[in-house]
């Protein structure tokens, strides 16, 4: 694995090796003499503690698991327990999140392996993702503001009370926590907003590869949505059948109404002024925050009262986030002041993001839309010094200088430029004289971006007040629901930029207002179902809108191969459990293995050698990506053999890592089911001249792919093909930032856990350098939490996240959640007042 693509453990690591401080701590742990100062950083659950800032008492029950329920008199003191508490358990976590961003993570940590870390930073600090959270802050309505000032009041009271007894990696690294602001909340929602966000990165990757190849090539590089999978609405804007998405128009007329890129000369010599630089510096990022090639996404979907065994709604929900220890998530439950709600949380943001309250229950899945626009600006620093221009007249670019501490190493300068659309991304990595120069339009840094939809959703008791909530979230996600009434519904989120039609694939002009965004979609336009004809709604990062609608929502979206498999697992019983759920979430099947491995099988059969003993081990293939599967294996691997064998040729080695690092995984499998259907020139080594020879050439290069998977499974995993089981190549590893340094692995480390699934999964094993090269098998994205609420009995619902809800690691909850989550089990989500007295495993009365 290259240096560009470790995680962030490892880039980070080296710059604490020598921190003498460690040493003596972990000197003093293994000795036994730390027992007392471990002790102290582990937090007070039972009992009382006086807390300046309370109204009235609050208590804090805490399950066998570790989750509390605070119950209190108002939504003040409910949301003021809600950060006491999350600081109890992940201060640091939060700190590291703050500091994501602010932009200062070479600060704390160094300046990482090729210095990356301080390439996050610069990124980061050029988006500046404060200044639009400070806007929304200004603008936000009273009750937003006053539940954020009452969490950060909360943490602020741990913080003070607790400096002397602060968690381990504040004393390891030396640093002190500074209060915590209501901004912090919002910046950090940012932060989300941006691990989501894709879009530019494809179009600028599209432009990149306009530039080298010709466009009808770089279309077959990224295919049609599949005429087989779903799509939410349909053409008319009702539910669509749940069939495919050629509910009004055939296949092969969607196919021609798919999103192509054309390129004129002075385009193609604008895209090779490009920088690769950018995308280069974007890599860190996405170590730190996910990729879209690791399957970030995200499954949910609701059945109503007909198809359940209740006679109420099913609700599930499962998001793919990057993988991290602790979990991402915060399991808690909120009662008091009009506040009934049990659901996950993001430590440093109050509230509960998705969950369910006494009424209705939700879940949420990233839509991928299309919220940024890359401007090609044009500068003339010899005649217009600081200046770009813009309809013809020169205007003067904002600037800003930032200075970047680096723990270790010397402070690194930095001067920002910006036009009226944006931030230039590319003026920290490339001289703006010989590349163009690239600002960024993007929703969440526009002043009216804003979070307070979700605060609102938890105090939302029906669909009309769940609407009005969603009318008040600027992330583009899909909101599925449910109410006790027996009602389900979807709901899309988000700023929806109307622009022109040339915006959407690549990089436009940015010395004109033609570009320009024309406003939004309005709200009320947004895409909404509510209690379909087809009794199910599922959502799974799959295009919800045709092709051919009048409403553009993107061009880039999931391929919907978890979506079709969702949606058949929905429709092959009459009646719907909750044990169907969690088989369903469990699910392993590769949609795109049923169309490939024919293929692959016939290929390899006539082969001979190697290609044939592949053939056989795949022929008797269900198709499922279960951890003992030796053919699992094999198929990954020849898949990702076959696509770098297929394409590196024709892209060359830079630029198909820069294809593959930017484009879903989802994508890939649908251009490799492409390729082999009508193979043709440039790929497989066919020549425009010799096309009738397209097919035997293919087969070649299915065998050879079979071939070199064989040899690398004997060099990986040892001459047996019975020890080739999925689970000994790839393993989802929870890694403590802290973890890689050798003296602290037994300390915050938790073994890796063999692993099913893979990036076209319903249970989701984010591996999308499979294709990369060389190969990398590891799990990037997983399930990040899960959810099954049932809507006939609160109490019979189940959640899970990946690790636990402590990020101490001597903490009982450290990890406690690991083997749940990992085969696939449950807790049980106690939300009554009689079921959470029975769970009570700890009580802590908070007094003012």
């Amino acid at each position: 694995m290259g240096a560009k693509t470790r995680r962030l453990r490892t880039r980070i690591g080296r710059a604490l090796i020598v921190a003498l401080v460690m040493l003596v701590i972990v000197s003093a742990l293994a000795a036994g003499g730390g027992y007392i100062f471990v002790q102290r950083t582990l937090p007070q659950v039972a009992g009382t503690l006086k807390v300046a800032g309370l109204e009235q008492p609050v208590s804090v029950t805490r399950d066998q698991w570790g989750v509390p329920h605070i119950t209190g008199d108002s939504v003040h003191d409910v949301v003021f327990a809600q950060g006491y508490v999350t600081a109890q358990d992940r201060l640091f976590q939060m700190e590291f999140n703050r500091r994501v961003a602010q932009g200062r993570l070479s600060e704390m940590f160094g300046a990482g392996t090729d210095d990356s870390l301080i390439k996050d930073d610069e990124l980061l600090r050029t988006l500046d993702l404060y200044r639009s959270a400070r806007t929304e802050l200004a603008h936000a309505d009273p009750q937003t503001v006053a539940e954020l000032q009452a969490y950060a009041d909360g943490v602020n009271a741990f913080i003070s009370t607790h400096r002397d007894s602060l968690p381990l990696e504040f004393t390891i690294l030396g640093i002190s926590p500074q209060p915590w602001q209501p901004v912090d909340s919002l910046a950090y929602g940012r932060v989300v907003a941006l691990s989501l966000d894709n879009q530019w990165y494809v179009k600028y990757t599209r432009a990149l590869l306009l530039s080298k190849l010709p466009a009808a090539t770089v279309n077959q590089l990224f295919p049609a949505y599949p005429a087989t999978n779903p799509t939410l609405m349909s053409a008319t804007g009702g539910a669509a059948p749940l069939t495919g998405n050629s509910d009004s128009v055939s296949a092969a007329a969607t196919a021609e109404q798919s999103p192509t890129a054309t390129v004129t000369p002075q385009q193609r010599a604008a895209y090779a002024r490009l920088s690769p630089e950018v995308l280069a510096a974007v890599a860190p990022l996405h170590q730190l925050l996910g990729n879209i090639t690791d399957a970030l996404g995200s499954n949910d979907w609701v059945v109503d009262g007909t198809k359940t065994t209740t006679g109420l709604p099913l609700l599930a929900n499962d998001p793919h986030l990057g993988i991290s220890m602790p979990s991402i998530w915060y399991e808690v439950a909120l009662r008091g002041g009009g506040l009934d709600v049990i659901g996950f949380s993001f430590p440093g943001v109050p509230g509960v993001v998705i969950g369910h309250n006494e009424q209705i229950a939700w879940g949420v899945t990233n839509v991928g839309a299309d919220d940024t626009d890359l401007y090609l600006e044009k500068l003339d620093p010899s005649a217009h010094p600081g200046e770009y221009e813009y309809d013809g007249q020169w205007l003067p670019l904002s600037s800003r200088k930032v200075t970047i501490k680096v723990r270790g190493g010397a402070p690194v300068s930095l001067t920002i430029q910006e036009t009226r659309d944006g931030p230039i991304l590319n003026n920290v990595v490339s001289d703006l004289k010989n590349y163009a120069p690239v600002s960024l339009k993007w929703t969440a840094l526009q002043p009216n971006y804003t979070f307070a939809g979700f605060f609102q959703l938890d105090f939302a008791t029906d669909w009309q007040q769940f609407l009005t909530a969603i009318s008040h979230i600027s992330i583009s996600q899909n909101f599925v629901y449910a109410d006790t009434s027996g009602n389900i519904g979807y709901r899309m989120s988000g700023l929806l930029p109307i622009r022109p039609a040339a915006n959407d694939l690549v990089p436009v002009d940015g010395s004109t207002s033609a570009n320009e965004w024309q406003g939004y979609v309005p709200q009320n336009k947004m895409p909404v179902l509510f209690n379909p004809p087809t009794h199910v709604i599922a959502t799974a990062n799959n295009q919800i809108v045709p092709e051919f609608s009048s409403l553009y929502v993107t061009s880039n979206w999931d391929y919907g191969y978890r979506a079709r498999r969702i949606v058949d697992l929905l429709t092959a019983k009459q009646k719907l459990s909750i044990a169907d759920y969690q088989q369903i979430q469990a699910d392993t099947l590769n949609v795109p293995a049923t169309q490939i491995v024919p293929a692959l099988v016939s290929a390899g059969k006539a082969s001979g050698g190697d290609a044939a003993q592949a053939a056989h081990i795949l022929a008797g293939w269900n198709d499922q990506m279960t951890t003992g599967s030796a053919a699992a294996t094999l198929f990954e691997v020849t898949s990702g053999t076959l696509l770098r064998d297929t394409l590196e040729p024709v892209l060359g080695k830079q630029l198909y890592q820069v294809y593959r690092s930017n484009f879903s995984a989802s994508g890939l499998y649908a251009l490799l089911d492409d390729l082999i259907a009508t193979p043709g020139a440039p790929f497989f080594g066919i020549k425009s001249t010799d096309e009738t020879n397209a097919g035997a050439l293919r087969n070649q290069a299915l065998s050879r792919a079979l071939a070199g998977a064989m040899a690398q499974l004997r060099s990986t995993l040892g001459n047996d093909p019975a020890t080739w089981t999925w689970g000994a190549l790839h393993k989802a590893d929870f890694e403590h930032p802290l973890a890689s340094v050798p003296l602290l692995q037994p300390i915050f480390g938790v073994a890796p856990v063999a692993t099913g699934g893979d990036t076209v999964t319903v249970s989701v094993g984010g591996d999308g350098r499979f294709s990369q090269d060389p190969p990398d098998y590891a799990q990037r994205t997983v399930s990040s939490m899960r959810q099954i609420i049932d809507l006939s009995n609160w109490d019979a619902s189940l959640w899970v996240t990946t690790t636990g809800e402590s990020g101490e690691p001597f903490s009982a909850h450290y990890s406690d959640l690991v083997a749940l989550w990992a085969n696939h089990r449950y807790q049980r989500m106690e939300y009554s007042a009689a079921s959470e007295g029975q769970a009570a495993q700890e009580i802590l009365t908070l007094t003012p």
